[in-house]
């Protein structure tokens, strides 16, 4: 039987004094109150005087079994994992979306418990420590891959938390779906945390929920007003539409927001984003962002910056501290900042985009209302300021047709990604109803259909025609052979590769191409879609674009239906011409540890006899990923310090000097010798020739920079010491990683 418990929008917390009531009623009974429980009813090292009403309930009512917590952003919802994980014998593990989130999380665990708590991200040198602690922190994907390879930390599970479960219903929902179908069935038992969604009560009686608390109050009040967006000021003579929405959304930012608040405005594409970041350049406003798509105009500040799944790492990183810090006021996002970084602000402001879709009879609003409501889960800051606010700024709907859409958006039923998927087909279902059924074979032989109906989406579907159809492909293509797993079906299951993706590596490898090419489809959690769009404009951009299709043309449209030419653009360095990007974009510039899982899958597969690469040919590639180099020239990415562009200035000046690439793993001081006399100088010849358009500043400071690297690599090697440590860890053992680096290059 659930206990389902409502926690009432009227309750109280204050933090100073501390003090508050508890309101909630069950689903179907009268309001009751209690008052708040004290922090050490929770534990010892609970560092709060009281529990907030969401805490205190769960306190009071979880006895046991699966439970389910449903809640806004900043909700408290850590504590109520503490007190669910408590006093179990064996591993406890909390699961989260991201590696961001895992970091964060595993500094709260680790003052709660008091003591040393593990993480497992999915870094590589990971998989060979053990652990030293019965808690543990991972990302969804590292505790599935360890439950499919029996990873000793994956063993004698007692509990699992399952953060953000709403999850479900983004593009990896299915991840979600295999672990609570994998803990359902082994009885370890789980406690999801969500914010609110639709069908939650759905989603609880499938999880077999003995608990299950929704919460309608917020940690912060949350102030909503609703302005349509054709009343703010437009600033721009373009008729171009998304430069009209991006001015009036500027003006948004700036007439609706106090000069004491951080502020984050959503926009519903990032196009958009990018159009108000370039508008606020032309206005000479400083902005943070260094790689933008077009030529900035200021000198950067710290006044305005975009944040979207395209910056890369190190601005990103820089972006997020300095606007937790208060440095920043006013950040531009995209939804991904909604479901990723825990970033809160006093205001957010959304600009909503619909229209009315006569297909299908409907409004269709863009960011969707449930991603409104995430959105909305980032206004107010807790302990700062008594209230947050949003501001709804439609465009192309009436407010009150938006305010009703979002009411009836929790009313509607639970739809996960892979439910979704199944009823349009495509790739994308056979992609993952391939490892799917794969993984079904490995915990359950040929009943595999036993192990898909325990999921939420495939319950009701495992006998349908698509499900045979994906299993008769694989039997085909030699994956199952009766009623056993074959060794690249192993591999697969082991690695996350899709089977689809490993077909067309195989296919690949067959018609001769560029390794760089070939290994594209290993790369599959990559989309590598946002790099075109920073260079684009660049006057050399269709010359380089051609060049980089003729590499593919014997590959056909699958090389850009996966953007491999975007791929190959970066790795061919092209991007150097480019001035306006400093850094690789997005996915580029966080390569590094799908380099050395290409390591090992690389590796794997050449046990199997599908390739012959070399060691060396291997940590080459490694190399490439990394850095956005081609194989000839990858040793320079182990120049510690020298990056994606300024290696490639390298690369440039060895080809017109006529010097031969270096060695693997040969010293850097060679290199220097090599490159001769007058270093500085045709670096900055290159630079203002090929990069900064005789803007000689720029050029003089970067040419600069290169030499102060090379210069402070003299006594090291051309080679990546990761990259490295983890090649000859996975081909000597655990004990490489105790060894100096010229015992690593003695292999």
């Amino acid at each position: 039987v659930m206990n389902h418990y409502i926690v009432l929008e009227s309750s109280v917390f204050n933090l100073n004094p501390p003090s508050g009531k508890l309101l909630y009623r069950s689903f179907s009974g009268k309001p009751l109150m209690e008052e708040l429980a004290r922090g050490t009813e929770a534990g010892e090292r609970i560092p709060y005087e009281l529990l907030n009403p969401i805490q205190t309930l769960f306190l009071r009512k979880y006895r046991g079994g699966n439970a389910l917590v449903s809640a806004p952003t900043s909700a408290g919802k850590s504590l109520i994992a503490f007190m669910f994980m408590k006093g179990r014998e064996g591993k406890k593990v909390y699961t989260a979306p991201t590696r961001s989130l895992v970091y964060e999380k595993a500094v709260e665990m680790r003052k709660l418990f008091g003591r040393k708590v593990d993480m497992r991200t999915g870094d590589a040198i990971e998989l060979l420590r053990s652990e030293r602690s019965d808690v543990i922190v991972s990302t969804y994907e590292s505790l599935a891959l360890a439950l499919r390879n029996g990873l000793r930390w994956a063993e004698d599970l007692s509990c699992v938390v399952i953060d953000e479960i709403h999850h479900l219903i983004g593009s990896r929902g299915w991840v979600v779906e295999e672990l609570i179908a994998y803990l359902l069935e082994r009885d370890v038992e789980i406690l999801g945390l969500s914010a609110t969604l639709p069908g939650s009560d759905e989603l609880a009686r499938f999880v077999d929920a003995s608990l299950f608390i929704e919460s309608f109050w917020r940690p912060v009040p949350l102030e909503r007003e609703v302005r349509p967006l054709k009343n703010f000021r437009e600033f721009t003579d373009s008729t171009d539409r998304e430069e009209k929405i991006a001015s009036k959304l500027l003006s948004a930012l700036y007439e609706l927001s106090d000069k004491d608040e951080q502020v984050i405005v959503f926009v519903h594409k990032k196009s958009v984003g990018w159009k108000m970041l370039e508008l606020a350049d032309r206005e000479r406003v400083g902005i943070m962002n260094e790689t933008v798509p077009f030529e900035k105009v200021s000198d950067g500040g710290t006044e305005l910056a975009f944040h979207n799944a395209d910056i890369p790492k190190e601005e990103r990183e820089r972006i997020e501290r300095a606007f937790r810090r208060g440095e920043l006021r006013m950040l531009i996002a995209t939804h991904t900042l909604a479901y990723g970084v825990n970033l809160p602000a006093d205001r957010v402001i959304i600009g909503v985009r619909a229209f009315y879709d006569r297909k299908e009879r409907e409004w269709k609003i863009f960011p969707g209302q449930l991603d409104i409501l995430q959105m909305e889960g980032r206004a107010g800051r807790l302990g700062v300021k008594e209230k947050g606010y949003s501001s709804l700024l439609p465009f192309g709907i009436e407010d009150n047709l938006l305010e009703r859409k979002l009411r009836e958006s929790l009313q509607g039923e639970l739809k996960p990604f892979l439910r979704e998927i199944l009823g349009r087909g495509g790739e994308d279902l056979k992609k993952i109803l391939g490892l799917f059924i794969l993984i079904g074979f490995l915990y359950e032989g040929k009943d595999f259909r036993k192990f898909l109906r325990k999921t939420f989406s495939l319950g009701k579907h495992a006998e349908e025609d698509t499900i045979e159809e994906v299993y008769e492909w694989l039997k085909d293509r030699g994956y199952i052979e009766g009623e056993r797993l074959e060794s690249k079906a192993l591999f697969c299951i082991r690695s996350g590769v899709f089977p689809v993706s490993y077909e067309e590596f195989l296919r690949r490898r067959l018609l001769g191409l560029n390794r760089l090419a070939v290994i594209r489809p290993l790369l599959f959690t990559k989309r590598f879609d946002g790099l075109y769009d920073f260079v684009k404009r660049g006057p050399t951009f269709e010359e380089d674009d051609l060049y980089i299709r003729g590499l593919l043309a014997v590959c056909g449209r699958e090389c850009f239906s996966d953007n491999t030419h975007q791929f190959l653009f970066y790795v061919h360095g092209l991007t150097f011409k480019y001035p306006n990007v400093s850094h690789p974009p997005g996915e580029f510039s966080y390569l590094g540890t799908d380099a050395l899982h290409l390591i090992r899958t690389l590796l794997e597969i050449r046990k199997f006899g599908e390739i012959d690469w070399s060691d060396e040919e291997i940590l080459r590639i490694a190399h490439c990923v990394k850095y956005g180099l081609t194989e000839d020239f990858a040793p320079l990415g182990g120049i510690k310090g020298i990056g994606h562009v300024r290696a490639n200035l390298l690369k440039r000046l060895m080809l017109e000097e006529g010097i031969k690439p270096p060695p693997l793993g040969s010293p850097t001081s060679e290199l220097l010798k090599t490159l001769g006399e007058d270093l500085r100088r045709k670096l900055l010849d290159i630079l203002l020739r090929d990069r900064f358009s005789q803007e000689k500043r720029r050029a003089d400071v970067e040419a600069t920079k290169v030499v102060k690297v090379l210069k402070g690599n003299e006594e090291g090697y051309l080679i990546d010491d990761r990259i490295l440590r983890v090649f000859c860890m996975y081909r000597k053992g655990p004990e490489a990683l105790r060894w100096s680096k010229k015992e690593l290059l003695g292999i």
